[in-house]
């Protein structure tokens, strides 16, 4: 019997010897399901809301993807919408997105930064858009344009080969950001 008992713990021993070694766990960032996401950048008074399906965080970089809506709140106040696939927070809060859409509530824009394809969108945190190609849809404003910077008030714009319209002395029709006032 003690001979029988030997050998069941010696066959135990170099079984559990023997046997390959755990397979090390994945080395993937952070991943949360159903997220509400909140950013203050440097800016005094500015904060950004994200709601999105999914946060993923990837060597510093978090994405937010998936049904991705985004607010950004100046002094409390809702001053702009962004709606994108997925949006990268970089180191210094910036954010990159494949592309965008975004409604600016005081003008009543509409804008359409780059499309699939076109190129990423930048949005510096203390300057504003730039975008390859943007789209824009205001009361007073349509038109797009080519390697296009603004701020966020676009009170300042930059663009190249624009072909935008202005009506003459009237509006292309009444507001229709949700909120927004031109």
């Amino acid at each position: 019997m003690r001979l029988l008992l030997l050998l069941v713990v010696v066959f135990a021993m170099v079984f559990w010897f023997l046997r390959p070694p755990p397979r090390p766990l994945p080395t993937e960032g952070v991943r949360l399901k159903g997220v509400e996401f909140y950013l203050f950048p440097e800016e005094e008074g500015v904060e950004w809301r994200f709601t999105a399906q999914e946060m993923v965080e990837e060597g510093g970089v978090f994405r937010i993807q998936g049904g991705l809506k985004g607010e950004r709140y100046v002094e409390d106040r809702l001053d702009l919408r962004l709606f994108a696939p997925e949006v990268a927070v970089e180191p210094g809060d910036n954010l990159r997105a494949p592309f965008a859409r975004v409604e600016i509530l005081k003008g009543c824009f509409r804008l359409q930064l780059s499309a699939p394809g076109r190129g990423e969108v930048l949005i510096r945190q203390k300057e504003g858009f730039f975008a390859p190609w943007v789209r824009i849809e205001a009361p007073n404003l349509r038109g797009e344009a080519q390697g296009f910077r603004s701020d966020f008030g676009m009170e300042r714009i930059e663009a190249e080969s624009p072909r935008f319209e202005f009506p003459a002395g009237g509006t292309f029709g009444p507001c229709t950001v949700e909120g927004g006032s031109s």
